[in-house]
C-alpha cells in the first residue's frame, strides 16, 4: 500500500464527473446511457490514460500521512470533468 502525500501537509479534495457503462443481465439492453456518475474523493494518480481517484483514506496519525482505502480508476476517455473543490490540512493542525 502506497501512500497519497509523502511528506506532503496537504491533500486536494477533487470532483470527477464521468460517463459510466452499462451492464444488463437480461437478454436485451436498456436504450437509455447511464447516468454519469460524480464522485468525490482525493486523487491518487493521473495519467494521460486514467485518473485513479480514492473516496476514503486511512490516516496515519504518527506520520501524518494519508493513504487510499478505495476509490475508482476512471478511463480519461469516459471523464467528463474534474474541479478542484478544497484541501485538507494536516489532520493534527488546527484547522
Amino acid at each position: 500500500m502506497s501512500n497519497i502525500n509523502k511528506n506532503k501537509k496537504s491533500l486536494p479534495v477533487c470532483t470527477l464527473l464521468w460517463q459510466d457503462a452499462a451492464y444488463s443481465y437480461e437478454k436485451e439492453f436498456s436504450e437509455e446511457i447511464p447516468l454519469p456518475q460524480l464522485t468525490f474523493g482525493f486523487i491518487v494518480a493521473a495519467t494521460d490514460d486514467h485518473t485513479n481517484i480514492s473516496t476514503s483514506v486511512s490516516y496515519d496519525q504518527k506520520t501524518g500521512e494519508f493513504y487510499p482505502a478505495d476509490g475508482f480508476v476512471v478511463p480519461k476517455k469516459v471523464t467528463i470533468s474534474f474541479k478542484k473543490i478544497g484541501v485538507i490540512n494536516n489532520l493534527d493542525d488546527d484547522q
